[in-house]
């Protein structure tokens, strides 16, 4: 026999014996059941559906996060982002009316915000290829959907801390939940007077909400929709002219300073970002908080279409942490600025010198106290950004899904570890906040 012919017969011999050996395998391990170890890839045959499912999740469960705006979510489509990108966004124009013949120009300044994503969320898991011999419906309820809630969780709960800070607006008394109308119709006056256009949204506590769905049973007509928040604590249809009510235990808890003593403004004819006061209680660290909300004594807030005075003290928030020093005094540094001319004019004076200086309407009463804070708002008052997160390669599964429409955008990644047979698994979200005209938003104490 040659050495060809040898060759030839002997690779025969070979293909016929891993053939035999595969069959003998296949047989063994049930390829063709609906079990078995190797349906682990066949679970994430569809990454698509999967995410398609962890979409409709977020969209469906997002409270805060889904009712505000995102319109800016394009701007970081970029084939993937980084923590820290930002884009600026450019205000409306506000203008003064001349009256008579003569045009006066209005000078055109450009007011911009910025917004940044700043988080970066994942939730990690693993399991074994024993588990992974579920179906995909079991595999998304036992697994996915718990991480996608936590993250769902996670966006709308740094969105309701960070965005009530930036709110000058404010009704209530901190540490009392509000059980008449008043208050919350006060919340809607405020921002009718600032001719914030409607509809305005409500996020309120469950405390709240509550108060209000328990006092106003006649509000809530017909009769269906009475027993609707009897039945599931959502109160539905318009009432005090707030077109939609939300109940959400994310809303944030915010502590009123130290306070102490008697703040006056040090100084007349004082504007911008920052006001110099004395009379304070000396040396307290946290005299102010950030987040807390002041008033001037003669500082009255304006209309900004008519530029009317709404014969009502202005509302400014604190910008930052204020201590008082060994003298008892302070540079308090608000938003928004006080502007008191031109087209951007936001009140019809400047603070007087010795003006009484109030937080959340009292001099010392809101001292240290714990309050719940609401919002009633315009959506165009926050936005929320979801940014598309790069995919790395060489994984078992690296998918993303990213809706524009949804404002969505979730990165799935899947790997395995052949040594320990696990199948670790991660969903991640980058997304940013911010209070864009924080103007439009009227807080709620409680």
């Amino acid at each position: 026999m040659t050495t060809h012919l040898r060759t030839v017969l002997y690779g025969l011999w070979l293909v016929l014996l891993v053939g035999t050996s595969l069959a003998l395998c296949y047989g063994l391990i049930g390829l063709d059941d609906a079990t078995g170890i190797l349906l682990a890839p066949n679970t994430f045959a569809t990454p698509d559906w999967i995410m398609r499912k962890v979409a409709r999740r977020l969209t469906n469960n997002c409270v805060f996060a889904g009712n505000v705006m995102r319109d800016y979510d394009d701007d970081y489509k970029q084939k993937g982002v980084k923590v820290g990108d930002t884009v600026t966004l450019r205000l409306p124009q506000r203008y003064q009316a001349t009256v008579g013949a003569v045009m006066n120009a209005t000078p055109l300044n450009d007011q911009t915000v910025t917004l940044s994503i700043t988080d970066q969320t994942n939730i990690g898991f693993e399991y074994d290829s024993w588990s992974a011999t579920l179906e995909v419906d079991d595999y998304m309820e036992r697994y996915g959907n718990p991480a996608v809630d936590q993250l769902i969780n996670n966006i709308d709960f740094t969105g309701l801390q960070r965005m009530y800070r930036a709110v000058a607006k404010s009704v209530g008394t901190p540490g009392t939940v509000p059980t008449t109308n008043n208050v919350y119709g006060l919340a809607k006056t405020k921002l009718v007077e600032a001719a914030v256009p409607r509809p305005y949204k409500a996020i309120l506590t469950a405390d709240m909400h509550t108060q209000l769905s328990n006092a106003n049973t006649s509000l809530f007509n017909p009769s269906q929709q009475i027993s609707a928040f009897f039945r599931n604590g959502q109160i539905e249809g318009k009432a005090l002219g707030i077109n939609e009510y939300y109940e959400d235990e994310n809303a944030a808890t915010h502590t009123v300073g130290t306070l102490g003593g008697t703040p006056l403004v040090n100084g007349a004819g004082q504007t911008g970002a920052s006001i110099a006061a004395d009379g304070a209680t000396a040396s307290i660290t946290n005299y102010f908080r950030l987040g807390d909300v002041i008033q001037f004594a003669s500082v009255e807030d304006l209309n900004p279409q008519s530029y009317q005075s709404t014969n009502r003290d202005k509302d400014f928030v604190v910008t930052s942490n204020v201590n008082s020093t060994a003298a008892g005094v302070l540079t308090i540094p608000i938003s928004p600025s006080i502007v008191t001319s031109g087209p951007f004019q936001n009140c019809d004076n400047g603070p007087g010198d010795n003006d009484a200086i109030t937080t959340f309407g009292t001099v010392s009463g809101s001292a240290a106290t714990v309050t719940r804070q609401g919002l009633v708002y315009h959506k165009e008052a926050f936005a929320l950004v979801m940014a598309d997160l790069i995919l790395p390669r060489g994984l078992w599964v690296s998918e993303r899904i990213s809706n524009a429409k949804l404002g969505i955008s979730v990165r799935m990644m899947k790997d395995t570890d052949i040594i320990n047979d696990l199948h670790p698994c991660r969903l991640d979200t980058a997304h940013g906040w911010g209070a864009i005209r924080q103007d439009l938003a009227c807080r709620l104490c409680s």
